[in-house]
């Protein structure tokens, strides 16, 4: 008997089974109906499903928390606010009914008789529209009464509605915290390749460009040496002196007295050994330009001696006096990183310039900077003119400053009062946010 019982209701459930797989995919259809209908009736409820791609939406909806957490509340709460509604526009609207046609139909012969003997022992019988016409202001009371109850249900429908239909806080978050986590990663890539960047042109420039230079300015040297030489081989007097061995590879000058060959050989080696000594100036200024660029790229105190020493050798470079404090310890000094030194390195240098430009001829600056294990904390004044104001439209210069700050995790606060010089205070961690692991 169990047998023959299962095989009657296999057909059933073979039936069964495609009637339950279509009642789940039509669920996020329901969903995304109510979601247009609240949207029509000015509700923010987001629309889920991307135009263009049904079927995969489906297929993807269903198996995803937000069918569970949206799109079933969403119609079970949609078919629970419908039935509601129903059940109060049926009933009400029976009753609006009832007491708006009544009195039309009293009639001597059809009585209309209004009872509440159950509730209070009293009832009324009317026979003409004159003895009951007061049902018809009530009727009115009543279908006020019913619309407010229906626009309230419809209220709380699309209220309902918006709120099942923001994306998931969850989610949401977790897709903050991987764009936080991508934005770190690359502040991080972007702040490691900027000082490796910058380390390969200060060696590149110091160990190429600069050597390059000083060996032109040696040749230099040693060309007008040779000139020098060469002018006294052709005058009287080293014809006087005896014989001169020229330097090698270069040709004696003529020694048959000819006063005029004499004169236009010494008036060449005069233009030739001006010519070099011009070139040989040229060459050291722009050896001297160059180790400046090196030292505003990266400077190799900075690397090799910390930043307590690089900050006391700006201090000595600063356009105006500038005094340096430093206090920390040995260990929390070496603890500072390099992109956190380079950081701070060139604030003091932009804010020493500044000062330099604005404070005034007689100003003097001062360097502070105090280190333990939690950071640093950098201090630089001046006695100046003050007025520097970050949010001025044309202080970019303090608006980067601010910005290079932040992308180690510091901060940089400005006190600039109109008399009363400026203060900027630069605060960092020894090691970057996104350099801990």
């Amino acid at each position: 008997m169990e047998l023959l019982h299962a095989v009657a209701f296999l057909p059933l459930v073979v039936a069964a089974i495609p009637l339950l797989l279509a009642f789940h995919l039509t669920l996020p259809l329901l969903a995304e109906a109510d979601r247009a209908l609240a949207r029509l009736a000015g509700a923010n409820a987001p629309r889920a499903l991307p135009p263009g791609k049904l079927w995969a939406w489906l297929r993807g909806r269903v198996v995803q928390a937000a069918f569970w957490k949206q799109d079933v509340p969403l119609v079970l709460g949609g078919t629970l606010l419908s039935a509601v509604g129903f059940f109060v526009a049926g009933i009400g609207g029976i009753l609006v009914g009832v007491l708006a046609v009544g009195p039309f139909i009293a009639s001597p012969e059809q009585p209309l008789e209004v009872s509440l003997r159950d509730l209070v022992g009293w009832s009324y019988s009317a026979t003409s529209f004159g003895q009951i016409w007061w049902l018809e202001p009530i009727a009115l009371v009543c279908l006020i009464i019913l619309l407010g109850l229906l626009l309230a249900i419809g209220h709380l429908r699309c209220r309902m509605t918006a709120a099942l239909s923001r994306p998931d806080e969850e989610a949401r978050l977790a897709a903050l915290a991987a764009e936080v986590g991508h934005l770190t990663s690359g502040r991080a890539t972007l702040v490691d390749a900027f000082d490796a960047e910058r380390a390969r042109i200060e060696r590149e420039l110091h160990d190429g460009a600069q050597q390059r230079l000083v060996a032109a300015a040696m040749h230099l040297g040693a060309a007008e040496l040779h000139a020098g030489r060469l002018a006294g081989i052709g005058s009287p007097a080293g014809r006087e002196a005896g014989p001169v061995v020229a330097p090698a590879g270069v040709i004696p000058s003529d020694s048959s007295g000819n006063p005029a060959s004499t004169g236009r050989q010494a008036e060449a080696l005069a233009a030739l050994r001006a010519d070099v000594r011009s070139a040989q100036e040229e060459v050291e200024a722009s050896l001297r330009s160059l180790r400046e660029t090196v030292h505003g790229i990266r400077p190799a105190i900075l690397t090799e001696r910390g930043l307590a020493p690089a900050l006391r050798d700006l201090a000595g470079r600063a356009p105006l006096p500038t005094s340096v404090t430093v206090v920390g310890g040995d260990d929390d000094l070496a603890a500072i990183t390099s992109p956190v030194a380079t950081t701070v390195y060139f604030a003091v240098a932009e804010a020493l310039t500044n000062a330099a430009k604005y404070a005034g001829p007689a100003a003097q600056a001062r360097v502070e900077m105090v280190v333990t294990a939690d950071g640093l904390t950098v201090t630089v004044g001046d006695d100046g003119a003050g007025g520097a104001d970050p949010l001025f439209p044309g202080s970019t210069g303090l608006a980067g400053m601010t910005q290079r700050v932040e992308s180690v995790g510091g901060r940089l606060l400005i006190d600039s009062p109109p008399g009363g010089g400026t203060r900027l205070t630069l605060t960092a961690p020894l090691i970057p946010p996104w350099a801990r692991g």
